[in-house]
């Protein structure tokens, strides 16, 4: 009788990790979580009831497995490095620093887009289209809830849709999605105009 249950376990074991390999959000999922850096280009759409407005900004995104992280957001940039968080503005030509815990490098509000199981219950709404994520207890800072969207014959991510604490409605746009074996080191360190003010929060 043991011997019979054990058999029908793996069975159902087998076809779940089979079925899991051929949806694609859980290959996407998988690839990212298996890279040293994904690298995102994007358009970030805001929309705003209480302004009635809509704000939609290009950026890039260089996410690195280690927590380290640039991204940038029109004029805006944000450079995480092992100790050191910098946040430039272009307009003001002006850089903020700040230091960062070393031992604990994930920072889930940037990394929740690469470890979506880390964080969230993934929903397949339509199986290879379209996955309702629904927050996990121990990711409090992060949306109650996030709608991603995958598209092509080749399903990839497209879109994510979510709510912001001010009830803004978020919408990032994904350009193009590389999901890489190594870093752009450049890109992950400081290089900011020799003009820049720079101010130190520390």
């Amino acid at each position: 009788m043991i011997r019979i249950l054990f058999s029908a376990a793996t069975i159902c074991f087998l076809a779940g990790s089979a079925l899991a390999e051929k949806d694609p959000f859980e290959q996407i999922k998988a690839a990212m979580a298996g890279a040293a850096c994904c690298h995102f280009e994007f358009i970030s759409i805001i929309e705003s009831e209480v302004f009635e407005s809509v704000d939609s900004t290009n950026g890039l995104a260089m996410l690195a497995a280690d927590g380290r992280y640039f991204i940038k957001v029109g004029g805006d940039e944000y450079l995480r490095t092992s100790n050191r968080l910098y946040s430039y503005s272009s307009d003001e030509n002006q850089v903020t620093v700040e230091m960062v815990d070393s031992a604990g490098m994930t920072d889930e509000t940037v990394s929740f887009i690469t470890r979506f199981d880390k964080y969230y219950r993934t929903i397949s709404r339509k199986p290879g289209r379209e996955y309702f994520l629904t927050r996990l207890d121990s990711a409090g800072s992060l949306p109650d809830s996030v709608t991603v969207i995958l598209s092509g014959k080749k399903p990839q991510l497209a879109r994510l849709e979510y709510r912001s604490d001010n009830a803004d409605f978020n919408r990032i746009v994904f350009l193009s999605r590389e999901y890489q074996a190594t870093c752009d080191e450049h890109l992950l360190t400081p290089h900011f105009p020799d003009s820049v003010e720079v101010i130190e929060l520390f």
